[in-house]
C-alpha cells in the first residue's frame, strides 16, 4: 500500500482556525455543488448551533466552500506529508489546498470541499504531468485519440472504484452512525455511465498547453454525525487516491495493447463516418455487426445462440475502407427517401436504434462499433405537451382554428403533430440533414393523409409528410429514413426500400414499384418544401434565480426559479426542461452539459441565435475542452460531450423565453 513520506515544504504553512483554514473563501453566489444544491437558511433553536459550527451558514443543503488561495500564498501545492499531518490531526476540522505526492509526483487539488458528511461530496482532482507519466506521443497526437484516450483512463478508473467498493457509503446508525467515506468518479459512473458510448468528458482532462493529464472524482468525505473521521479520510486520501493514480496515470500500469484496441477503434469509427458523404450514404451498417441489445441501463449487447448478426446479400453490400487500407463491407443507405419496412419484430426499429446512435462512436465489443451515421442525423418523433416558441411550422400546418400564425407558431401544449412539426423544423434549422422517423412514435396525421380522409374532410389544415418529403430533398439536401409497417403510400415516395425478415436486411426496389403500378394512389406532391425557422431569444433571468439549471437524470433539467411547472405524473409537477423525447441523449453528463450552457447563456443577458451560439460553442469545445460551457462555474467532471443540435433542441422546449427583437 502507498504511503506518503516526509518532503521539504514548497509553500508557506497554511494555518487553522475555526475549523476551516483561515483563507478558505465561502463558495461565490453562483457556486453550485455537483446536484446542483443551494445555500440554505439557518433557524433559530438548534440553528445557532449549526450557525456556530459551520461558521453561519446554518444547517441548509448548500454546506460547502469553493476552495481559492489567499492572493499573498504561493501558487504552489503544499507537500503530501502536510496533507498527512493535517488528516492526523483534524478530527472535527476540515479539508481544502492542493498536495504534491513524494513518490508519484502529482497535484491533489481540492477544489470544492463540503461543508459536512451530508453535504454534496467534494470535488478533487489528480493532476500529473504529460512528461511523467509515460504516456506515448502517438496516443495524442489527434483530438480524437485524446477523446479515446480519456475516455479508455475513466473506465479503468470507474471500474477500480467499484471493484475497491469504495463508491458505497457507510452504513450509518441514524445520526451517531458514520456517514461518507465514498469515492465516485465524476464520469457519471455510479449514475448513467460511462456507457456504450465513446464520448469526450471533463472526468479525464488531457492539456497539452499545460503539459498536464487529471483525473476529476468527488470524495464524500468520512463523519460521525457532523465531525470528520480522520482515519478514514487517510484511508481514501493518502491509500486510495495515490493507487488510482498509479494504476491509471501511469502508463506502465495499463495494458499497451487493451489501450492502443480502444484508442484505434474509436479512430477507425471516425474515419468510416468521414468517408460517408463522398460515397454518397447517410449511414452505413456493417456485416457481423450485433444491433439487439440486452436491456438495462448501459445497453450492452445480446448474447446467445439465438442472437443474429446483421449482414446485407452481396448483390447490394457496399464498401469503406478501414485506416489500414482494408475494406470493410455491409449495408450502405443512400441519400434521399429510405423506406425500412417488414413484419413485427423482425428488426427495422432495432436497426434504426443502432443507426440513430451511429452519430457516436461505441467501445469495442460493443456490436455497433462498425455501424456510422451522418453526425447531423436526428431522430424525429412526436411529443404531445412539449413547449413551442416561435417556430414556423407552416409547410407543416396552416390555416388553424383561431387565426393564429403559424409561421411563428408558439404554444405551451402542443399536440402530437404540432409537436412533430415543430421538431422537423427546429432540427433543419441548425443543419440536420438526415431526418430518422419511426411510424410507431410519430402522429400519424403529419405522415400521411389516404384519399378517403381527403374526400371526406375539406378542411384539413396538415400538409402531411409524405407531401413534402421529395422537395426536403431537392430543395435543403435532407434525406429521410422512415420505418414502416402500415402505411404503404410511403413506398410511392421512396428512392429504397429495404425489408427486414428475421432480422436479414434485403432491398425490395424492384418489388415496391410493381406494387405502386399495380396498387397506384394519389398523392398530392408539393413541388416546395416552403421555409426554415430562424429563432432569436433571450432565456429569461429567472432560469438563474434559487438553484439555478442543473440535472440530475438524463431525461430533464431542473430549474426551480423558472415556476413553470411541467406535469410529469398525475401527482408530480417540476419546473424544468423536459428532455424526455430527445432520444439521441445517452448519458446524464450530457444533460448536465446542458444544463450548464443553459445557465451561462442566461448569465450572458444577450439574445440567442443559434447560427451564432452554435458554432461558437464547437470551437470552444475543441479548443479549451468542455469547462469552457460555463466558465464561471466551479471545476468539476461530470459533463459529456453533446451536439449543438441537442443543444438547440434544449433551448426549444424552455418555457417563457422572450423573443428578441
Amino acid at each position: 500500500m502507498l504511503n506518503a513520506g516526509g518532503v521539504t515544504k514548497l509553500g508557506p504553512q497554511k494555518q487553522w482556525h475555526g475549523g476551516m483554514l483561515d483563507w478558505l473563501a465561502p463558495a461565490p453566489s453562483d457556486a453550485r455543488p455537483p446536484d446542483g444544491s443551494g445555500p440554505g437558511k439557518g433557524r433559530g433553536g438548534r440553528g445557532a448551533y449549526y450557525k456556530s459550527l459551520y461558521g453561519g451558514r446554518g444547517r441548509g443543503r448548500g454546506r460547502g466552500q469553493a476552495v481559492s488561495a489567499p492572493a499573498n500564498s504561493s501558487a504552489g501545492p503544499k507537500n503530501w506529508s502536510d496533507l498527512k499531518q493535517i488528516l492526523a490531526n483534524i478530527d472535527r476540522q476540515q479539508y481544502g489546498g492542493q498536495f504534491l505526492h513524494p513518490e508519484l509526483g502529482f497535484k491533489l487539488a481540492v477544489d470544492y470541499v463540503q461543508g459536512d458528511a451530508y453535504a454534496p461530496p467534494s470535488r478533487v482532482r489528480a493532476i500529473a504531468e504529460l512528461n511523467s507519466t509515460g504516456i506515448p506521443s502517438s496516443l495524442l497526437h489527434s483530438r480524437v485519440r485524446r477523446i479515446a484516450f480519456a475516455d479508455y483512463l475513466t473506465r479503468i478508473a470507474a471500474h477500480l472504484i467499484q471493484d475497491s467498493q469504495l463508491n458505497e457509503n457507510a452504513a450509518g446508525a441514524g445520526w451517531s452512525g458514520p456517514k461518507g467515506g465514498a469515492f465516485s468518479s465524476l464520469t457519471v459512473f455510479r449514475i448513467n455511465g460511462p456507457g456504450q458510448q465513446v464520448l469526450e468528458r471533463n472526468s479525464c482532462v488531457i492539456k497539452l498547453s499545460e503539459n498536464t493529464i487529471e483525473l476529476r472524482f468527488t470524495v464524500s468525505l468520512p463523519a460521525q454525525g457532523r465531525t470528520i473521521l480522520g482515519g478514514k479520510a487517510q484511508q481514501i486520501l493518502l491509500d486510495a487516491v495515490p493507487e488510482l493514480v498509479q494504476r491509471t496515470l501511469h502508463f506502465s500500469s495499463l495494458s499497451s495493447q487493451d489501450v492502443e484496441s480502444h484508442v484505434s477503434s474509436v479512430e477507425e469509427q471516425d474515419y468510416l463516418r468521414s468517408q460517408l458523404k463522398s460515397r454518397g450514404l447517410v449511414a452505413f451498417v456493417a456485416n457481423g455487426s450485433v444491433l439487439p441489445r440486452a436491456g438495462g441501463p448501459f445497453a450492452r449487447p445480446m448474447t446467445g445462440p439465438k442472437v443474429i448478426p446483421f449482414e446485407i446479400d452481396s448483390e447490394h453490400e457496399v464498401s469503406l475502407f478501414r485506416l489500414n487500407g482494408q475494406s470493410v463491407c455491409g449495408l450502405g443507405i443512400p441519400t434521399g427517401v429510405t423506406v425500412l419496412s417488414g413484419g413485427g419484430f423482425h428488426g427495422k426499429s432495432t436497426l434504426l436504434e443502432a443507426i440513430e446512435l451511429g452519430i457516436y462512436n461505441h467501445i469495442p465489443r460493443d456490436g455497433r462499433e462498425l455501424v456510422v451515421t451522418d453526425p447531423t442525423a436526428v431522430k424525429i418523433r412526436a411529443e404531445d405537451g412539449r413547449n413551442v416558441h416561435q417556430t414556423d411550422i407552416s409547410p407543416y400546418i396552416i390555416n388553424i382554428p383561431g387565426g393564429q400564425d403559424t409561421r411563428q407558431f408558439t404554444t405551451g401544449d402542443a399536440s402530437g403533430s404540432t409537436s412533430m412539426a415543430a421538431n422537423i423544423q427546429e432540427a433543419l434549422e441548425v443543419g440536420c440533414k438526415t431526418l430518422l422517423i419511426d411510424e410507431d412514435s410519430s402522429a400519424t396525421n403529419l405522415l400521411i393523409r389516404d384519399e378517403r380522409m381527403h374526400a371526406l374532410v375539406q378542411n384539413e389544415p396538415i400538409t402531411p409528410m409524405i407531401s413534402r418529403v421529395r422537395a426536403l430533398k431537392e430543395d435543403y439536401d435532407t434525406s429521410t429514413i422512415i420505418v414502416i409497417g402500415g402505411l404503404g403510400d410511403w413506398l410511392s415516395v421512396a428512392d429504397n426500400v429495404i425489408v427486414m425478415n428475421s432480422y436479414c436486411p434485403r432491398f425490395r426496389n424492384d418489388e415496391a414499384r410493381l406494387i405502386c403500378q399495380n396498387h397506384p394512389s394519389e398523392l398530392q406532391i408539393a413541388e416546395r418544401y416552403g421555409n426554415l425557422p430562424n429563432h432569436s431569444f433571450v432565456v429569461p433571468s429567472a432560469v438563474l434565480a434559487s438553484k439555478g439549471p442543473f440535472a440530475k437524470r438524463k431525461d430533464f433539467i431542473l430549474i426551480p426559479g423558472l415556476d413553470q411547472p411541467i406535469l410529469r405524473t398525475s401527482t408530480d409537477a417540476e419546473s424544468g426542461i423536459d428532455l424526455s423525447s430527445i432520444e439521441q441523449l445517452v448519458e446524464t453528463g450530457q444533460s448536465r452539459l446542458l444544463a450548464a450552457i443553459l445557465g451561462n447563456i442566461a448569465k450572458g443577458k444577450r439574445p440567442v441565435t443559434f447560427s451564432q451560439l452554435l458554432p461558437e460553442l464547437s470551437k470552444a469545445f475543441e479548443d479549451d475542452g468542455l469547462d469552457k460551457a460555463d466558465p464561471s462555474s466551479p471545476i468539476g467532471g461530470d459533463w459529456v460531450w453533446t451536439r449543438g443540435i441537442e443543444v438547440a433542441a434544449m433551448l426549444c422546449r424552455l418555457r417563457g423565453v422572450q423573443e428578441s427583437s
